[in-house]
Protein backbone atom coordinates (compact mmCIF):
# COMPACT_ATOMS: atom_id res chain seq x y z
CA UNK A 1 0.00 0.00 0.00
CA UNK A 2 2.56 2.49 1.05
CA UNK A 3 4.70 1.72 -1.92
CA UNK A 4 1.62 2.33 -4.40
CA UNK A 5 1.02 5.90 -2.72
CA UNK A 6 4.74 6.64 -3.29
CA UNK A 7 4.43 5.64 -6.74
CA UNK A 8 1.30 7.53 -7.38
CA UNK A 9 3.52 10.47 -5.97
CA UNK A 10 6.48 10.57 -8.13
CA UNK A 11 4.24 9.82 -11.06
CA UNK A 12 2.04 13.38 -9.77
CA UNK A 13 5.34 14.95 -9.48
CA UNK A 14 6.66 13.50 -13.19
CA UNK A 15 3.78 14.74 -14.76
CA UNK A 16 3.94 18.09 -12.91
CA UNK A 17 7.58 17.86 -13.99
CA UNK A 18 6.77 17.24 -17.48
CA UNK A 19 4.15 20.14 -18.08
CA UNK A 20 6.07 23.22 -16.17
CA UNK A 21 7.69 25.75 -17.71
CA UNK A 22 11.55 25.83 -18.23
CA UNK A 23 12.14 28.86 -15.99
CA UNK A 24 11.14 26.57 -12.92
CA UNK A 25 13.60 23.70 -13.82
CA UNK A 26 16.74 24.19 -12.23
CA UNK A 27 20.62 23.23 -12.97
CA UNK A 28 23.24 22.09 -10.56
CA UNK A 29 27.23 22.39 -10.73
CA UNK A 30 27.21 19.06 -12.62
CA UNK A 31 23.92 19.18 -15.45
CA UNK A 32 21.35 17.79 -13.45
CA UNK A 33 17.91 19.36 -13.80
CA UNK A 34 15.58 19.83 -10.58
CA UNK A 35 12.17 21.48 -10.42
CA UNK A 36 11.25 23.82 -7.59
CA UNK A 37 8.90 21.96 -5.33
CA UNK A 38 9.46 24.81 -2.31
CA UNK A 39 10.27 27.99 -2.66
CA UNK A 40 10.54 28.52 0.74
CA UNK A 41 9.72 26.09 3.81
CA UNK A 42 10.61 26.99 7.46
CA UNK A 43 10.99 24.73 10.04
CA UNK A 44 12.46 24.29 13.48
CA UNK A 45 14.40 20.56 14.20
CA UNK A 46 15.29 19.83 18.01
CA UNK A 47 18.85 19.35 18.29
CA UNK A 48 19.41 18.61 21.53
CA UNK A 49 18.01 15.64 23.77
CA UNK A 50 16.93 17.32 26.86
CA UNK A 51 15.93 13.60 28.50
CA UNK A 52 19.16 11.56 29.20
CA UNK A 53 16.80 8.62 29.06
CA UNK A 54 15.41 9.15 25.46
CA UNK A 55 17.33 6.29 23.16
CA UNK A 56 15.44 7.54 19.93
CA UNK A 57 16.61 11.02 20.74
CA UNK A 58 20.13 10.46 21.17
CA UNK A 59 20.01 7.66 18.02
CA UNK A 60 19.08 10.34 15.24
CA UNK A 61 22.25 13.23 17.18
CA UNK A 62 24.59 11.18 17.56
CA UNK A 63 26.32 11.96 14.40
CA UNK A 64 25.57 15.72 14.88
CA UNK A 65 27.82 18.11 16.24
CA UNK A 66 25.55 20.95 17.85
CA UNK A 67 28.60 22.26 19.50
CA UNK A 68 30.83 23.04 16.67
CA UNK A 69 27.85 24.27 14.85
CA UNK A 70 27.19 27.03 17.10
CA UNK A 71 30.37 28.00 17.93
CA UNK A 72 31.34 28.13 14.45
CA UNK A 73 28.15 30.55 13.92
CA UNK A 74 29.23 32.71 17.11
CA UNK A 75 32.63 32.70 15.97
CA UNK A 76 31.75 34.10 12.22
CA UNK A 77 29.46 36.52 14.09
CA UNK A 78 31.83 37.91 15.84
CA UNK A 79 34.56 38.14 13.02
CA UNK A 80 32.23 39.73 10.52
CA UNK A 81 31.88 36.90 8.53
CA UNK A 82 28.15 36.80 9.01
CA UNK A 83 25.63 39.20 9.93
CA UNK A 84 23.30 38.31 13.14
CA UNK A 85 19.50 39.39 12.33
CA UNK A 86 16.91 40.04 14.69
CA UNK A 87 14.47 37.20 14.70
CA UNK A 88 11.00 38.59 14.87
CA UNK A 89 11.80 42.61 12.74
CA UNK A 90 14.26 40.76 10.61
CA UNK A 91 16.79 44.05 11.68
CA UNK A 92 20.88 43.52 12.11
CA UNK A 93 22.09 43.05 14.90
CA UNK A 94 25.61 44.48 16.25
CA UNK A 95 28.49 42.51 17.57
CA UNK A 96 27.58 44.76 21.13
CA UNK A 97 24.07 43.14 21.06
CA UNK A 98 25.35 39.32 20.52
CA UNK A 99 27.76 39.97 23.37
CA UNK A 100 25.13 41.00 25.53
CA UNK A 101 22.84 37.98 24.48
CA UNK A 102 25.71 35.87 25.76
CA UNK A 103 26.05 37.75 28.71
CA UNK A 104 22.35 37.27 30.05
CA UNK A 105 22.07 34.74 32.90
CA UNK A 106 19.21 33.04 30.70
CA UNK A 107 21.49 32.02 27.43
CA UNK A 108 24.46 29.87 27.61
CA UNK A 109 25.53 28.30 23.79
CA UNK A 110 25.46 24.63 25.40
CA UNK A 111 21.51 25.34 25.78
CA UNK A 112 21.00 25.79 22.06
CA UNK A 113 18.42 23.13 21.46
CA UNK A 114 16.19 24.18 18.22
CA UNK A 115 18.08 25.41 15.10
CA UNK A 116 15.33 26.95 12.18
CA UNK A 117 16.13 26.58 9.28
CA UNK A 118 14.85 28.43 5.57
CA UNK A 119 15.37 26.70 2.80
CA UNK A 120 14.24 25.92 -0.67
CA UNK A 121 13.43 22.23 -2.20
CA UNK A 122 14.29 21.11 -5.20
CA UNK A 123 13.44 17.50 -7.20
CA UNK A 124 14.70 15.23 -10.07
CA UNK A 125 11.68 12.95 -10.35
CA UNK A 126 13.66 11.03 -12.92
CA UNK A 127 16.36 10.19 -10.92
CA UNK A 128 15.02 10.55 -7.19
CA UNK A 129 17.35 13.03 -5.87
CA UNK A 130 16.27 15.70 -3.78
CA UNK A 131 18.36 18.81 -3.26
CA UNK A 132 17.71 21.63 -0.09
CA UNK A 133 19.17 24.91 -0.20
CA UNK A 134 19.27 26.47 3.19
CA UNK A 135 18.92 30.47 3.26
CA UNK A 136 18.64 30.90 6.87
CA UNK A 137 19.47 29.38 10.10
CA UNK A 138 17.97 30.49 13.23
CA UNK A 139 19.54 29.73 16.48
CA UNK A 140 17.05 28.95 19.60
CA UNK A 141 17.88 28.06 23.29
CA UNK A 142 16.03 26.59 25.89
CA UNK A 143 14.48 28.89 28.33
CA UNK A 144 13.59 27.28 32.00
CA UNK A 145 10.32 28.56 34.57
CA UNK A 146 11.92 29.59 38.01
CA UNK A 147 11.06 26.22 39.49
CA UNK A 148 13.44 24.97 36.79
CA UNK A 149 10.95 22.96 34.82
CA UNK A 150 11.20 23.47 30.83
CA UNK A 151 9.40 26.33 29.17
CA UNK A 152 10.61 26.50 25.67
CA UNK A 153 12.50 27.84 23.35
CA UNK A 154 13.48 31.54 22.87
CA UNK A 155 14.96 32.67 19.72
CA UNK A 156 18.41 33.73 19.93
CA UNK A 157 19.31 35.53 16.66
CA UNK A 158 19.14 34.24 12.83
CA UNK A 159 21.87 34.48 10.14
CA UNK A 160 21.45 33.53 6.06
CA UNK A 161 23.96 31.83 3.87
CA UNK A 162 25.13 32.05 0.28
CA UNK A 163 25.03 35.56 1.01
CA UNK A 164 20.99 35.19 0.48
CA UNK A 165 19.98 38.36 2.55
CA UNK A 166 17.46 39.83 -0.60
CA UNK A 167 15.63 36.73 -0.41
CA UNK A 168 14.28 36.73 2.63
Amino acid sequence: MLLMLFAILIMGCKHKWERESKQSIQTDSIGREFISIADSINYGVVVKARNNGDDWQKKWLRSFDRKELVDFIFEAVYSGKMQPYDYFEDKPLSVDQIKQLENKEEFDRSNVGKIQFKERWYFNPDRLQMVKEVHSVMLAYEVYKENGTFRGYKPAFKVYLNNSVEEK
